[in-house]
């Protein structure tokens, strides 16, 4: 009996396009060959991920509802409706290949809007789609095998993908620009909840602080937590609220330890833990007499300290400059260790070393000065910088009346998040390139004491964007 090659349209509940199979006439064969395309992972742009505020969110509160009832007829009714109102409503379409899993749907059925999700959001759909018990007899299927494969042959370029993007901020969740094949990811699904990221990059870590409102006892109150991302793998870890003797007001310092045990330490009100992650994320108690938050044990000598919703990066020196640092790491001058070359910016500048980092190649410093430290209308209070190790010459890129942060993004091209979001800038290339829809970096932007602290509300915290999901299976939240 011949075979035929046969190809499923995408984009509709029921339909996928990434199927090739063997198949005999008389149907697909559970020894049949089947193989699946690889995944166009990653939505082009930031804005697809805001599937929560868009018109299909309403049908899909209807399923969440109807799966507490179990009612998953219901559920795939509601799913359908959710995705032809918002195609890209990735929540709706992981719950609709779980109800239909759960009412007989076919494996070609599920597989459509089981892509979907898991292309879009790889990072929270992928692991948990082999990990969910109701998809577990699709997974028996030949196209169910042939799933497991996509998502585990995946896996790599997703983690290429990320380890050569710039990551960002927009509206308080942290996601990854891969500008290779202008993609992005998503990273954290708080709903608005992360108010500070320190991103360890010789470690390939992140962690992120979070504020969120609960609701205990009938009174609001505000929970903070931690959780981290390992670039290395793509999981995210959702965030640990901070012991209960810790008030929200309290600063929080964290920091990555080198030492003996690695990993994230963690610093507020008397006590000191390390963040440890055995499949979920816990707090263990380290006795001050260790002293394992001193900089000389953690990685780049480097802290962040968030006090509310502010956080700045605090560390005692910088790798080949040397300065009259003041109590704030700010000076007039500094000098380049290997050349001797004085670096200086207009006066009455300070240079924040907290914000200085060298190039990949060590030739080139970029960093933020403090132009002013009074806020005055219209006046800028920092701006971006970048020296030449070798010749000390200084070039201004980017100035700001609201704080500025400054990374590199490449050998020759820097990140600035200023007035107006994140730009993308060539040293000696085109004009700067804004990145629609990031409004930060994970490097806090270095602002005047006299800066209000940011007002925002701050989000319930609640777990509507993880349906059906096994409990920190993957990278929920």
């Amino acid at each position: 009996m011949p075979l035929l090659v046969y190809l499923i349209a995408c984009g509709r509940p029921g339909s996928s396009e990434n199927v090739v199979a063997k198949r005999e006439d008389a149907g697909l064969r559970g020894d049949a060959q089947v193989g699946l395309a690889p995944l166009p992972l990653g939505m082009p742009d930031v804005a697809s991920f805001g599937y929560r505020a868009r018109g299909g969110h309403a049908a899909f509160k209807l399923a969440r509802d109807s799966e507490a009832k179990g009612a998953w007829q219901e559920v795939a009714a509601h799913c359908r409706a959710a995705l032809e109102a918002d195609p890209n409503h990735l929540d709706a379409a992981y719950l609709y290949a779980v109800a239909l899993a759960k009412t007989g749907g076919s494996a070609e059925q599920i597989l459509a809007p089981l892509t979907k999700a898991a292309a879009a959001d790889y990072a929270k759909w992928g692991a948990a789609s082999l990990e969910q018990p109701a998809l577990q007899p699709f997974l028996a299927t030949a196209i169910g095998q042939a799933w497991r494969k996509r998502v585990e042959d995946d896996r790599a370029p997703f983690v290429a993908a990320l380890a050569r993007s710039l990551i960002v901020t927009s509206q308080h969740d942290l996601y990854a620009y891969d500008g290779e094949g202008s993609r992005w990811f998503r990273l954290t699904r708080t709903g608005g909840a992360v108010v500070a990221t320190l991103y360890v990059r010789s470690q390939r870590q992140l962690a992120y602080v979070t504020r969120e409102r609960v609701k205990d006892t009938g009174k609001p109150r505000t929970k903070v937590g931690i959780g981290i991302i390992d670039l290395a793998t793509g999981r995210t870890r959702r965030s640990l609220a901070l012991p209960a003797d810790v008030p929200a007001s309290a600063s929080v310092g964290i920091g990555y330890s080198t030492q003996n045990k690695s990993g994230f330490i963690v610093t507020a009100g008397k006590g000191t833990w390390r963040l440890v992650d055995t499949g979920k994320l816990a707090f263990e108690s380290i006795p001050a007499s260790e002293h394992a938050d001193y900089p000389a044990f953690l990685a780049d000598m480097t802290r962040l300290v968030v006090t509310g919703r502010s956080a700045r990066i605090d560390r005692p020196a910088v790798n080949n400059v040397s300065a009259d640092w003041d109590d704030n790491m700010l000076a007039s001058a500094i000098k380049i260790g290997r050349s001797k070359k004085v670096v200086t910016v207009p006066s009455p500048g300070l240079i924040d070393g907290d914000t200085a980092s060298w190039s990949t190649d060590r030739t080139q410093l970029a960093f933020v000065a403090q132009l002013s430290d009074t806020c005055k209308p219209n006046v800028a209070t920092a701006a971006g910088f970048v020296a030449d190790g070798a010749t000390g010459n200084v070039r201004e890129l980017e100035r700001a009346l609201g704080g500025i942060a400054i990374e590199w993004y490449g050998e020759r091209t820097l990140a600035i998040a200023g007035d107006h979001g994140v730009s993308i800038v060539e040293l000696g290339g085109a004009a700067p390139a804004v990145l629609t829809g990031a409004d930060g970096l994970v490097t806090p932007r270095r602002k005047p004491k006299c800066s209000p602290e940011p007002i925002v509300e701050e989000p319930i915290a609640d777990d509507e964007d993880s349906p059906v999901e096994p409990s920190d299976a993957g990278t929920a939240h």
